[in-house]
């Protein structure tokens, strides 16, 4: 999850561009499948959703993980664009 704040777009197919588009994803627009695990279905089953501001504090948290001093660090740039 390091950085995950600054990788939009998210999920497999890079349909969300925010990290709130995917909160409210599998708060609310989640549907079960086969390939779901069964404690998100649970978890749907049970109408449990997010509220704003659990999605605002998970939010936060997720953007304690960016390290923008490694991000910008020239030792981890591509060296192939020199």
């Amino acid at each position: 999850l390091r950085n995950i704040a600054l990788t939009a777009p998210y999920m497999h197919d890079g349909r969300f561009n925010t990290l709130i588009e995917v909160l409210d994803f599998y708060s609310e627009d989640f549907h079960n499948s086969i390939n779901i695990d069964s404690k998100m279905m649970f978890n749907n089953k049970q109408n449990r959703k997010l509220t704003t501001d659990e999605k605002q504090k998970i939010i936060a948290f997720l953007h304690t993980l960016t390290d923008t001093s490694f991000v910008n660090n020239t030792s981890h740039s591509n060296p192939f664009n020199k």
